[in-house]
């Protein structure tokens, strides 16, 4: 597989209390920008790019539930539908040309996150490691600031589809949020359109971040890019919090470089591989799962 990149740069824009650029070339060869990448798919050989997701350890990747819900209405295809659905998606780490393919979807019902496993498209992925990703379970604070990571604009220039000789150029738009965090929604926003653990940021997350890292002071990941302001909200932004992600079921390719204790091929919760140390998800023993009322799984952090 031949992958060709173009990229062009986005003019910084200065936004109160916040601020909006593309990366520096610095930032883009950053270690911690390798984990955030484009997210695309095609059917037959139109392509559509869907948004941002960020690889979290060998074999994992993080997007938006919402991203993939989208990226199955762009092709005509119901959310009731997935099982159907013959589309092949894929990650493309830009700043090192590894292209992965997404063998595996896997969301819950609770949270606007998507666990996707992926194997390796081309030679560079083949041969490009993956290193675990600082996550943490906690939100960060009100006050604090964060700093989100995504591609916005990606527009796909000469698509092709075809598993023996494909050539793939891009537009892309690395792009760099930061803000400070308003609120901390420890449950929900509001009962319509955030209904999970999330925080509001006076930052612009750009239609294309979706999906992305938003990381805390620390470095760790905190919380993925879910809903950007437009107009007056423009800069007034939110993110989905990942520590109910642990309740997501997911499989390993058979493929993933694995540590001992863990099978490829095996279901495990996200809180599982964290457990055996796949992931470097802090404070995953701060996690309890319990059945509602009503039987259904669920999920609680504890605060001690």
């Amino acid at each position: 597989m031949e992958t060709r990149l173009t990229s062009h740069s986005l003019p910084a824009h200065s936004l109160f209390m916040g601020m909006i650029r593309a990366n520096t070339v610095e930032e883009f060869s950053h270690p911690i920008s390798t984990h955030v990448a484009p997210l695309f798919a095609f059917e037959g050989l139109h392509g559509h790019v869907a948004g941002t997701a960020v690889l979290i350890a060998p074999g994992l990747a993080m997007t938006a539930r919402h991203v993939i819900d989208d990226l199955l209405g762009h092709f005509g295809r119901g959310v009731e539908k997935k099982s159907e659905i013959q589309l092949d998606m894929y990650i493309y780490q830009a700043n090192v040309g590894a292209v992965w393919y997404v063998a595996h979807i896997n969301a819950w019902v609770g949270t606007d996150i998507a666990i996707l496993s992926l194997r390796p498209r081309n030679d560079i992925a083949r041969s490009t490691a993956v290193n675990r990703l600082p996550m943490t379970v906690d939100p960060p604070s009100e006050g604090s600031e964060v700093t989100a990571l995504g591609y916005p604009d990606t527009k796909i220039v000469l698509p092709r589809n075809d598993f023996s000789v494909t050539e793939l150029k891009l537009s892309i738009t690395p792009t760099v949020s930061s803000g400070k965090v308003l609120d901390v929604h420890l449950s929900l926003r509001d009962s319509v359109s955030l209904r999970f653990p999330c925080f509001s940021v006076d930052a612009a997350f750009l239609g294309g971040m979706s999906g992305g890292a938003v990381f805390n002071q620390q470095r760790e990941l905190c919380g993925l890019v879910c809903a950007g302001g437009e107009g007056e909200l423009g800069n007034y932004s939110n993110a989905v919090s990942i520590w109910p992600s642990m309740i997501i079921p997911v499989t390993l390719p058979p493929d993933a470089p694995v540590s001992s204790g863990i099978e490829c091929g095996h279901p495990y919760k996200v809180h599982d591989l964290a457990r055996l140390g796949h992931l470097d998800f802090r404070g995953h023993e701060r996690i309890e799962f319990f059945k509602h009322d009503n039987g259904t799984d669920g999920v609680r952090r504890l605060h001690y």
